[in-house]
């Protein structure tokens, strides 16, 4: 006992110790991995604070300090943490670096510019990648001098030919190269890599191991590696996206998600013999800076740019420790020679493949040209998979040939480095000098306006300041001369009207040939499509877009960028939202069936036996006894097919069928008693009859049958009738048509949900891209061209949005609910944003208030799907000129009567003189006319405007019909139709005046409607004048700030006293006291003008105030008392 004691004691004490050792050796090459990335971090960061954004070269130093670290390691034996690190295993290579670069080249293409190259991508990346693969490892079998095997050449032409997506185009990124090469580029590299990894494992496998079926094992293997890695990353992205949803605006939360998912699915999908490069780019390509909450896309960004810096700046750091290590023993001039031959070989032979497939490339996608192909070509750098590849064969330990291994390793080390030197260093003037970037007229013209527009705000900034007491002895020459900005190109002087040159300062022509409109419009539509997708962009991360909308019109908007001279239009829109009626037809099918779900029924009769069948019938309790009994009957009828228990208890499945017959006939007749004739109207009831006629027969057939001791027949008989027992199951389907209903219901209001939101997104964003088209188009004739489409674009969308409020008042009553609470929300979060800038409320207590915020916004997706539309008292009590009024709006209550109007009906014609005001309650209208004209006189108006447009516009529930004509007692300018039928408020002219003379406390109510007229107009015109500032939120900051001033005719009024920060002219005409010059509404008033005449019968001015210091009403009313507290928990104020 003693001995096998001892003996498995000492056993122990061995296990242990190895156990031990083991853990210690990977402690220590993790400490040593750990201490080799705190050192690349601190050089990285030195490098980039002396080269700033020289990345490449930065890489390029990375690589030549490993080689010195390396090459040192021969010769100090103490830098032992440089051999280690240079035995680093190819599968941490691999699952270390991988994934960060993989994600983040996929994350960053455009994923509609992909799907339209696609097919371009696949022919690079899969006939291309194998031709230059067989083209290099066949003229390395040829001319090499090592003596290698036709396999050896072939495994080294593979690890030569693949590309790395984020070195491939960091050179060509940002310096005007068409998104559509780089992301050529981009998505070549990322297939080959894929394509590579997959290949180069099948290969080597083949070349290593003995197979017996090998074409079964290659199908096997590829059909794993390629459809269920795509597969596996789709679900995937789908299992991310669903996580990203319940974070709610937590940047560190997503980004950390992101971060491991990436890794998770890398591993996972290796682990289970998949293509973890393929799953991790599929995820990168179906995630977008949309899939995660408004604000986080710029900590993304910047979050995986420094993952994938960090990643490459190891991945050089080990190429060159690993290299100098492995091969610096073995240098010769003989080996030099080699390497710059297959340097320029893996250059040449790309250039022959693309050659090859340029026919074939140019009859796909966008399609190509030999520009292209050289960048492409010149752009093929060599990385992370060369060297991982490179890596996996110096350490696989069935290759006994250490000479090859070493060529492979350098080689690979080698035109890594070499291509990063010379093609990452060069392809941009290769790029520039083919005119790939070269700047067109019209994006010259369009920085010409930009550096003008900056200017002109640096001279108004000037102008400003140097009223200011604190810098009025500032050296003005030195500070203008100091902020000046350049022209960055050359201007033409023959692209611009209205401008001088600034090299010449010669006055320009005026005069332009199609050809240079042609252009200009084009350079105008793509500018504006990208100001859409950045409008798109904006509403989202402000919460009035929700996600799957947001996607849909940036999509939508991004395809239009291939159509020349088209715009994206709501019937292409509508397109993505239309679902063709199907779940509408089946939820009307399923109620239509559903008897229960039906609202009559039948009267109960005066008998005591009937009228308790009615009230027995109609209890819930009695149609969940009903699913019991046919929930019960399911196992008889299935043990009906089981042979065995069929024979064994024969007459016990017989009497479960009588007795359960017995019951639903039961059932049947006890309806049939209660509902009478109606019975027979309801589906389930038919169904029923029909299960307890075929029930019967199935009875009767079969005793017939037994009898006539006909056994043939008999087994067939009661096979067919045994199937036919199976409809009783579908009875249970009473119970779920009512609940798949009230699911249908839900996805129903999910879709018309969207489809509000895609529309309402589309109207809001044409409407501030029409305030830029004057900004953008640079001619007055593309000005006009593109103002007409855009108008009629969001014509069309408002009469799609009337025509929805009409079908659905509900459903958009919630849409249009919630986006007013976010938008009261998002001025929340903008005045706690200035208080705390401003140190108003400190850190803490603006913490506080954010998650407070933040908590009201959660509660947003808690309000319901469908809220009932406000009635006619509710819309008047809302409407702002009689809000806080309650005798002001039981008067108009009283006054105001209810008028119906059918569709085609007119409520008011263009010209006639005003009756009183229409508030809509339900239905939409039609506007048509003649632009308004805002109080100008008809002949200076058309004098100023020879080319009036027609006006057009759709007013829906809670719009008012007439107001500013009643008030100025002018002719209507537009014609009112009825496009639906409709339903308003309507309050005669007469009523209206008489409460102007009943409530003229101040502010009297006719004053009240001139400040809403006014503040409607002064906000169009601030968006159109100034459209780079968000007005909406600026005017709720002043809204106590405002006021209407009326200017009579041939009145002098002083303006921009000091007490002025705005002055807009929202109605009439006003002179220029000092230089006579005349102004029309709408206008913003410039500063310099100081005192104006009223030119007009009507004119108003709105009037912003500067912003005065609140000023305390009550003193005596301040929480003292807290402030004294608050400064005792302050450390040495109070003793």
């Amino acid at each position: 006992m003693d001995i096998g004691y001892s003996t498995v004691h000492s056993t122990e004490k061995k296990v242990s110790v190895t156990f031990y050792r083991v853990v210690l050796r990977f402690y220590k090459s993790t400490i040593d991995y750990i201490v080799i990335l705190i050192i690349v971090i601190f050089f990285s960061a030195l490098l980039r604070t002396v080269l700033k954004d020289a990345r490449i070269l930065i890489l390029i130093i990375m690589c030549f300090i490993g080689l010195a670290l390396g090459m040192s390691a021969h010769y100090i034996h103490k830098l032992q943490l440089i051999k280690t690190v240079a035995n680093v295993h190819p599968v941490l290579f691999l699952h270390l670096f991988t994934p960060v670069i993989i994600f983040s080249a996929a994350f960053d293409m455009d994923f509609y510019i992909f799907r339209k190259s696609f097919w371009q991508v696949l022919v690079l990346a899969v006939p291309g990648f194998l031709l230059n693969s067989a083209l290099i490892g066949g003229l390395t079998y040829k001319i090499n001098r090592y003596d290698w095997n036709w396999d050896a050449s072939m495994l080294f032409g593979i690890i030569l030919s693949t590309t790395d997506p984020i070195l491939s185009v960091i050179s060509v990124k940002n310096i005007g190269l068409s998104k559509i090469v780089i992301n050529i580029i981009t998505g070549e590299s990322l297939c080959n890599d894929a394509a590579t990894s997959i290949l180069f494992d099948l290969y080597r496998d083949l070349v290593e191991n003995v197979h017996t079926e090998i074409a079964t094992e290659i199908f096997v293997k590829l059909t794993l590696k390629f459809f269920a890695s795509v597969i596996f990353g789709f679900l995937s992205s789908r299992v991310v996206l669903f996580c990203l949803k319940h974070v709610f605006n937590d940047k560190i939360v997503e980004v950390i998600l992101s971060f491991s998912m990436a890794y998770v699915i890398f591993f996972l999908a290796e682990w289970a013999g998949m293509s973890g490069v393929i799953s991790v780019t599929i995820l990168g390509l179906l995630l977008d800076s949309l899939s995660f909450s408004p604000g986080t896309e710029i900590f993304l960004y910047q979050f995986w740019s420094m993952m994938t810096f960090l990643a490459h700046l190891m991945i050089y750091l080990i190429t060159g420790l690993v290299v100098a290590q492995k091969i610096f023993l073995h240098m010769n001039i003989r080996i030099l020679f080699y390497v710059v031959t297959v340097y320029l070989s893996i250059n040449l032979t790309r250039a022959l493949v693309i050659f090859a497939l340029s026919p074939l490339l140019s009859r796909l996608g966008y399609g190509f040209n030999w520009r292209w192909g050289a960048v492409i070509v010149w752009s093929g750098m060599r990385g992370t998979f060369t060297l991982n590849m490179a890596l996996a064969i110096g350490q696989e330990e069935g290759l006994d040939k250490q000479q090859w291994k070493n060529m492979v390793l350098l080689h690979a080390g080698t035109v890594s480095l070499l291509t990063l030197m010379i093609n990452s260093t060069t392809v941009e003037k290769l790029v520039v000098t083919l005119g790939l970037c070269d700047v067109t007229p019209p994006k010259r013209m369009a920085m010409s306006n930009a550096v003008q527009r900056i200017i002109q705000m640096e001279t108004h900034s000037f102008s400003l300041l140097k009223l200011d007491r604190y810098l009025a002895d500032a050296n003005w020459a030195m500070a203008k001369e100091t902020i000046r900005i350049d022209y960055p190109y050359k201007v033409n002087a023959q692209l611009f009207q209205t401008i001088k040159c600034p090299e010449c300062d010669n006055d320009v022509s005026r005069e332009r040939n199609s050809q240079q409109l042609a252009d200009l419009m084009e350079e105008a539509r793509l500018r504006l499509l990208n100001a859409q997708i950045a409008n798109y962009q904006k509403q989202y991360n402000t919460g009035i877009l929700n996600q799957e909308a947001a996607h849909t019109l940036i999509g939508v908007a991004e395809n239009y960028v291939d159509f020349k001279g088209k715009f994206m239009n709501i019937q292409e829109v509508k397109t993505y939202w239309e679902s063709k009626g199907l779940l509408v037809t089946i939820k009307n099918w399923l109620m239509d069936w559903s008897y229960n779900v039906k609202e009559e029924k039948s009267k109960p009769s005066r008998n005591k036996f009937l009228k308790m069948c009615h009230h027995t019938v109609f209890m819930d309790e009695f149609e969940n006894t009903s699913a019991v009994v046919t929930l019960l009957n399911i196992c008889p009828i299935l043990f009906h097919f089981i042979p065995g228990i069929t024979v064994d208890f024969h007459e016990q499945l017989k009497m479960c069928n009588y007795y359960f017959l017995s019951l639903y006939i039961i059932e049947a007749t006890m309806k049939a008693s209660a509902m009478g004739k109606t019975y027979l109207y309801h589906h389930w009831n038919q169904f029923d009859l029909l299960i307890i006629t075929v029930g019967i027969i199935d009875v009767i057939v079969i005793n017939v049958l037994k009898q006539s001791n006909r056994e043939y027949y008999m087994l067939n008989t009661i096979n067919v009738f045994r199937i036919f027992r199976l409809l009783r199951i579908l009875r249970l389907l009473k119970i779920v048509i009512p609940k798949v209903i009230t699911l249908l219901d839900k996805q129903i209001n999910k879709q018309l949900t969207f489809r509000y939101d895609i529309a309402k997104g589309y109207v809001q964003g044409e409407e501030n891209i029409s305030c830029l088209i004057e900004q953008i188009a640079g001619h007055e004739i593309v000005y006009r061209d593109f103002k007409k489409i855009f108008d009629k674009n969001k014509q069309d969308a408002m009469k799609e949005l009337g025509l929805m409020q009409h079908e659905y008042p509900e459903i958009v009553t919630a849409v249009k609910t919630k986006q007013a609470v976010q938008t009261v929300l998002n001025a929340a979060f903008e005045t706690l944003k200035f208080m705390v800038s401003g140190g108003i409320v400190n850190e803490y207590e603006g913490r506080e208030l954010h998650e407070m915020i933040l908590l009201k916004q959660k509660q947003l997706a808690m309000l319901p799907p469908m809220i009932a539309p406000p009635t006619a008292e509710e819309l008047l009590r809302n409407v702002m000129w009689l809000q806080n009024g309650k005798d002001r709006i039981d008067f108009i209550q009283k006054k105001a009567r209810i008028i119906c109007y059918d569709y085609g009906d007119i409520i008011c014609e263009e010209g006639e003189l005003p009756r009183g005001i229409h508030l809509i309650t339900s239905g939409m209208t039609k506007v048509y006319g003649s632009t308004p004209r805002y109080g100008v006189e008809k002949d200076l108006y058309e004098q100023r405007h020879p080319t009036r447009l027609p006006y057009t516009d759709y007013l829906v529930t809670g719009a008012i019909i007439g107001e500013l004509n009643c008030l100025t007692k002018q002719e209507m300018e537009y014609m009112v139709t009825c496009e639906t039928a409709v339903q308003t408020c309507f309050i005669s002219i007469e009523d209206l005046f008489e409460a102007f003379d009943k409530f003229l406390e101040c502010p009297s109510l006719e004053y009240k409607i001139w400040l809403k007229l006014a503040l409607e107009v002064a906000l169009k015109t601030f968006k159109e004048n100034l459209p780079y500032e968000d007005w909406s939120y600026k005017m709720c900051e002043q809204l106590s700030n405002l006021y209407v001033l009326d200017v009579p005719n041939h009145t002098k009024h002083d303006i921009y006293d000091g007490t002025m920060e705005y002055v807009i002219l929202v109605h009439g005409t006003v002179q220029d006291c000092q230089i006579l010059q005349l102004f029309c509404a709408p206008c913003i008033l410039p500063k310099t003008c100081h005192q104006v005449q009223g030119t007009a019968a009507t004119s108003k001015l709105f009037i912003v105030r500067t912003v005065e210091p609140l000023k305390l009403k009550d003193p005596g009313k301040l929480s003292s008392i807290c402030q004294i507290h608050t400064a005792a928990r302050r450390p040495g104020i109070l003793k």
